[in-house]
This record gives C-alpha cells, structure tokens and sequence, in this order.
C-alpha cells in the first residue's frame, strides 16, 4: 500500500467498489449502514485523508456541487443552503461555496473558476448577473441550477419562488385589512424577485380598483439600512400623504423599519402597519412579531439539489416554481371602516 491510502485501497481491502466506498465516506444512505460503519471505520484505523481529485476519478464523476451565493449572512441564503447542504450531503456530495458580494462581474469569475475545479455542477443563488450569462451559458456543457434567478439554455434548469404571487399575496392581505395608501420598499433592482414582487404590488392593487402610484415605491436594497431609511422617508411626509402600510422586499428590510420605527417612537402598527418577505427565523421575535410571506427557503435548497442530480443523470428535468405562504402575526394593523 502506498504511504498515503487512497479510496482504491480501501476498496480493495474491504472487497467492494470504490465508489460504494466514496458514498460510504459520505454516509450516504444509497449504501447500508452496516457497509458504511464497516468502511468508516476503516478508513479511520487507515487515517485516510479523503481527496475530492480521487473522487472524480473513481465515481466518475464529480462528486462536488459548486454553489455561488450573493452573500453568506443573509438569513434566507441561509436557510436555502440549509436545505442544500442536507440534499447534497445525503446524495454524497460535497459541496464548494464561493460568495460574489452581489457583484456581477464577480459572479461570472467564479462560475468560470468553480468549472475549473471539475465540479459537477453549479447551483446560482439568487443571481445579480442576469444579462452576462447569454454567451457564457452557450458554452458549458455541466448542468447549472438557478434559484431565483430565471435563466434558459440547454443544460440549464430553475427552481424559484412564484414572486409575483408573493407580492400578491402580501398586498392583498394588507388590503383586507382596509389599508389603502400602501408603499412598496423595494428590493435589488438587478434581480428579477424586485421586479416580480412588484408586479404582484401592482395586481393587487388595480384589482382592488386602487391606482398604482409610482411615488409610493421607495428604492431600496432589500437591507437593514434601507428599511431604517425607508422610516425616516415616511416621517418626511406630509401626514395627510402618508401611508398606513409598507410591504418590504424582504423581511431584513421589514426588520430594519421595525427597528428604526422603535427608535424613533412611532408604533407598529398603531401608526404604521408593515409585511415583510421570506419568514427568516428573526421574524417571529422581532417586537411587534412580523407578518410576511413565508419563501420556502429550506425547499428551494432541497429541490435545486434534486434538479441538480437529475440532470447529472441525464433524466428529464423540468423548472420549479413554489408559492409561498402568508404569515399573520402582530406587525399589520386592521383599519377602521
């Protein structure tokens, strides 16, 4: 045996494949526990050190997804990730994570260095690079998974959240509750969830028989910080102009509103009602507790995963679209009629 062993030696001396031995070292359940713990265990009395290269080799394949987020501190990227990481890890696949800060051109770099490292794959977490893909996506040939971030090509698949119902969703909702002058903080304008949200803004209220009034959508980035400026542009108007409601982006922006609505005394939602967007961990604890539509975040990670590995396999796949689910907690006020 060489001085360092390798997955082929423990195949060899456990008298199975070496890829059964690679998903074992994965602890995927495609191999029975009784093998698994056999292997692991001598892997362990070996001190195999596993290399992701022999992998490859042996499955022949990649045994590893690259996944490119906008950031890694958001709290619905998270929750996403959440529910890749426990998709992949249960197929047997490990997983390189490259984080663009939001910015295009960085994102387009580390799709091209991700393929560089022979990953089997890619899944796209919210993309800000929508227009750069057109030349690049004509030339891969590895299957890419967008979530939230609607891209077409040949080997290109998505799994996104159905946003234009969401933003229908979250008005309506305030509608019901007899707001009439509601204001739109709104999101990343590069992403498509903005502009989806949006539209849902819209629908809901030409269909109550409201006029869409474009001053009522305030820029934003779908931060903290926008949702505590977006406070301070509604102290600014008159109170007459002012509206009863915001519907955030998301709820980190809702949340950043709430904060800032403490801070400078005005009560949610005596005086202002406000609904978020994605139901992140923080909303249920925030003071009022948030009402928002809930992205089924956790789902989206899992299904990217499934469309991933379903292609890989070369078996038909078929884009993803999940409506979310309202969320009633304390932060809307009912109207007086």
């Amino acid at each position: 045996m060489s001085q360092r062993p390798s997955i082929k030696d423990i195949a060899r001396i456990a008298g199975v494949a070496p890829s059964t031995v690679s998903r074992a070292l994965a602890d995927s359940p495609r191999v029975s526990l009784a093998t698994r713990e056999r292997i692991q265990a001598l892997a362990r009395e070996l001190d195999y050190t596993p290399s992701l290269a022999a992998r490859s080799l042996v499955m022949g394949s990649s045994p590893v997804i690259g996944v490119i987020s906008p950031t890694l501190s958001d709290p619905y990227i998270a929750s996403v990730m959440k529910g890749l990481e426990e998709a992949s890890h249960q197929a047997g696949y490990q997983r390189l994570v490259a984080s663009t800060q939001g910015d295009a051109e960085r994102e387009i770099e580390m799709v091209r260095m991700l393929l560089g490292h022979n990953v089997g794959g890619l899944i796209i977490l919210s993309s800000r690079a929508q227009g750069a893909y057109q030349e690049l996506l004509a030339q891969i040939s590895e299957p890419i998974v967008f979530v939230n971030a609607l891209h077409t090509g040949e080997h290109v698949y998505n799994v996104a959240t159905d946003n234009e119902h969401g933003g229908w969703l979250a008005t309506q909702h305030l509608l019901t509750q007899g707001h009439r002058r509601i204001a739109y903080l709104a999101g990343p304008t590069r992403g498509r969830s903005y502009v989806a949200r949006a539209a849902g803004y819209r629908r809901a209220l030409e269909e109550a028989g409201l006029s869409f009034e474009r001053q009522l959508v305030i820029p934003g980035d779908g931060s903290i910080r926008a949702g505590r400026e977006a406070l301070h542009w509604w102290l600014n108007q008159p109170d007459e102009q002012r509206p009863t409601a915001f519907f955030c982006y998301n709820d980190l922006s809702a949340l950043g509103l709430l904060s800032e609505a403490h801070q400078q005394g005005v009560n949610i939602p005596d005086d202002l009602s406000v609904m978020g967007f994605d139901n992140v961990p923080m909303a249920k604890i925030s003071i009022p507790p948030l009402t928002t539509v809930e992205q089924r975040t956790h789902e989206l990670g899992r299904l990217a995963v499934v469309s991933l590995l379903t292609a890989l396999e070369n078996k038909p796949v078929t884009d993803i679209f999940l409506r979310g689910e309202l969320i009633v907690r304390a932060s809307v006020k009912r109207m007086e009629e």
